[in-house]
């Protein structure tokens, strides 16, 4: 029994050192840190950021895209009951024809409305867009002077004919 508690013991304090040396305490900046390494970006990482980021407005331009569909169609969509129901006006009672006719209008301005938020949301595609090619071609540039203008594997992009030694 006695060998039971000792090895208790034992690991108890052998656990709890483990522990302790994973976590090293500050002992008034005794305790060197690992030298942080710079972060070098090379013309080709800058460049594939540039074309990531592009890629993200294209991607959000065409969510913006997609949302002024929807809200199309659901002008459409308003646009038509309203005009079913200003239809079905003239066939009821005089009485109802105004509940009518407002709920109709209802529906025209939601429908314009909802065309109205089309709108912008197209507009607001058309921005991303303009920013993503704008992005896209500064990452060209970027390419081109980073590599002394040889593009992306520094071929040379003149077309200019070496000049040719005479000799007389």
């Amino acid at each position: 029994m006695k060998t039971w508690i000792f090895r208790a013991v034992g690991l108890a304090i052998m656990l709890s050192t483990a522990q302790a040396m994973a976590c090293p305490v500050d002992n008034g900046g005794s305790v060197q840190q690992p030298p942080k390494r710079p972060i070098v970006q090379t013309v080709s990482f800058q460049a594939s950021e540039l074309f990531e980021r592009a890629q993200q407005l294209e991607t959000a331009a065409s969510t913006r895209e997609r949302a002024a569909q929807a809200s199309e169609r659901d002008a459409e969509t308003l646009g038509n009951r309203a005009r079913v129901l200003r239809n079905q006006a003239a066939q009821v009672n005089a009485a109802d024809r105004a509940t009518i006719f407002a709920a109709a209008d209802e529906l025209a301005v939601r429908a314009a409305s909802s065309r109205s938020l089309a709108a912008e949301d197209r507009a607001e595609a058309a921005d991303l867009r303009i920013q993503a090619r704008t992005i896209r071609e500064r990452a060209v540039q970027l390419v081109r002077l980073g590599n002394g203008g040889g593009g992306w594997r520094a071929r040379p992009t003149t077309n200019a004919p070496a000049k040719a030694e005479t000799t007389i």
